[in-house]
């Protein structure tokens, strides 16, 4: 099944991040423009940021993550109040997950599976 997913892991507290707000975007002729958003799961998931009606189309897209709040929510500053993730679909018959591993300080993403 296609459509694009995401988990965030707080590693500093290493456990899920809930409640992580995020937003979807696709670049349409140079401007960005919504296609989802969502609120990371209790297991810091979200399934599909697509709405299930729209199918996945080939292109460059970016996800948006609200670091900032949900480190504040935790008692701790953040480094990075939102973290954007740039990435391009190749093969819209296929899933892109995209992971996102955070502290207060720092971050790194790969493409799951």
């Amino acid at each position: 099944m296609s459509g694009i997913s995401t988990h965030v892991l707080d590693l500093a507290l290493g456990r899920p991040a809930v409640g992580v707000h995020v937003r979807l975007e696709r670049e349409d002729g140079g401007v960005w423009r919504e296609a989802g958003r969502g609120e990371t799961d209790v297991d810091g998931r979200i399934r599909s940021l697509l709405p299930p009606e729209e199918p996945l189309q080939s292109g460059r897209f970016r996800l948006g993550f609200e670091t900032g709040s949900y480190f504040r929510a935790q008692g701790s500053d953040s480094f990075h109040p939102y973290i954007e993730i740039a990435f391009e679909v190749r093969d819209a018959g296929e899933h892109y997950h995209v992971p996102l591993l955070v502290t207060p300080h720092s971050y790194s993403t790969y493409r799951g599976s």
